[in-house]
């Protein structure tokens, strides 16, 4: 019995002596400051964002468009729609440069025509009373270069996944006007939208000026110029 009492108290002693070991590695674990900071920077709510290529190829490619829009601003006693053709030489899916053609077709407004019948008749009481002679743009011409730093893709009603790139863009060119020509500068910005390899269109809104001609003196004109393109991809 003595015996068996000194030999339970040895392995008692030895369990003792192999739990404090067992809690100084576990304080030992928890204390490890490099191993705690690499803990600490695991974020679990960490994001991953990936952004996919653009699936509609973009790179030396030719797009051919036709163009229909219209005039805001500008001469107030004329309306003015737009119709013509583009060509943009994508050099790579972020640039591009291009030509724009543009065929105007003018009208006046009710206040234009009001102003232009209240002339004509006192005109005809007054020969000398001068008849107000609108200039207005026949057609432009405008070289331009763009650049696309934003891009996605959206849902068109379930049926399909479209690539949009908004972009901006810059141009110079010539008014051809009744009274003459004038060069011309523009600015602003569109979205165009790639449906497939080749069939896109755009939505495009642009600042332009230029001057004309308003009882023999030179006039700045300063108009938006609003435009809907559908367009296909050489």
């Amino acid at each position: 019995m003595k015996h068996l009492t000194l030999v339970l108290l040895a392995l008692f002693t030895l369990n003792s002596w192999a739990a404090k070991d067992l809690t100084k590695e576990m304080d030992a674990l928890g204390a490890n400051r490099e191993l705690m900071k690499k803990a600490k920077a695991i974020d679990p709510n960490n994001k991953i964002r990936v952004v996919q290529n653009r699936e509609v190829d973009r790179y030396m490619r030719l797009e051919i468009g036709l163009n229909y829009g219209m005039n805001a601003g500008g001469d107030p006693y004329i309306n003015t729609s737009i119709l013509g053709g583009q060509l943009d030489f994508h050099i790579t899916p972020r640039y591009s440069i291009g030509a724009r053609y543009y065929n105007a077709s003018n009208t006046l407004t009710p206040e234009g025509k009001a102003v232009m019948d209240d002339a004509k008749s006192n005109h005809a009481g007054d020969p000398n009373y001068r008849i107000p002679n609108p200039d207005y743009a026949k057609d432009t011409w405008l070289i331009v270069g763009n650049w696309y730093p934003i891009y996605g893709k959206m849902n068109l009603f379930d049926a399909t996944v479209s690539q949009f790139d908004l972009y901006l863009l810059g141009g110079y060119g010539q008014v051809n006007m009744a009274s003459g020509t004038s060069p011309t500068y523009t600015a602003g910005g569109g979205v165009g939208i790639w449906f497939t390899q080749h069939v896109a269109s755009r939505l495009e809104a642009r600042w332009q000026g230029y001057q004309d001609q308003a009882f023999g003196a030179k006039r700045s004109i300063d108009m938006t110029v609003l435009t809907a393109t559908v367009s296909f991809l050489l």
